[in-house]
């Protein structure tokens, strides 16, 4: 059973007498395969761009680098004076961990902040993408390795035995989570 979302094309067969000819219709395809797959591609990596240019903008990085190592600094040593039993210190680490929790929640209001300004220039860039490709449901790219729950392979007539094929939203999505992380390594963005 081929799921509602992967549908790639209806077969229409014409027969003569000698010959039968099979032309596939893509439905609602706007673009040949390689070209919608760079397409969204290339989208995602100029929407990560974008994304890491906020965060370098609105996050004090060093702030939240320095923050990270005293959280984890408080947290070793509450693990520390809890296996210890040293009720003395674990007194003086629940007074200052307030203080450390507040420091955090600011830290961690940056990137929500980010999410923020991001969010619907990213819903909308996503959707006029989709409108230029074709739709939502349009096939993007295809796998020769089948992908569990992302591709499903799709056979019409035996023209495409093979080719596991991937729709717009589950190629975006894969190409965003992979080229976001690449981006925020390289560009130190990354908590």
């Amino acid at each position: 059973m081929i799921p509602a979302w992967l549908v790639l094309a209806v077969a229409n067969s014409t027969t003569t007498t000698t010959t039968t000819t099979t032309t596939l219709t893509p439905i609602a395809a706007k673009f040949p395969l390689p070209e919608a797959t760079l397409i969204v591609t290339l989208t995602s990596i100029g929407l990560g761009l974008v994304t890491q240019f906020v965060t370098r903008t609105v996050v004090d990085l060093n702030k939240e680098r320095r923050m990270r190592a005293e959280v984890n600094e408080f947290n070793k040593e509450k693990r520390e004076a809890t296996l210890k039993q040293d009720k003395v210190k674990l007194e003086k680490l629940k007074k200052r961990e307030l203080q450390v929790r507040q420091e955090q929640a600011k830290v961690s209001t940056a990137r929500l902040k980010v999410t923020a300004i991001t969010f619907v220039p990213l819903l909308v860039v996503y959707y006029l993408m989709a409108n230029f490709l074709g739709g939502f449901n349009v096939l993007v790219a295809h796998s020769p390795i089948p992908i569990p729950y992302l591709a499903a392979e799709l056979d019409i007539n035996g023209l495409f035995a093979g080719y596991w094929w991937v729709s717009l939203f589950w190629w975006y999505f894969l190409s965003s989570f992979t080229f976001s992380t690449m981006l925020s390594k390289l560009l130190h963005t990354a908590p």
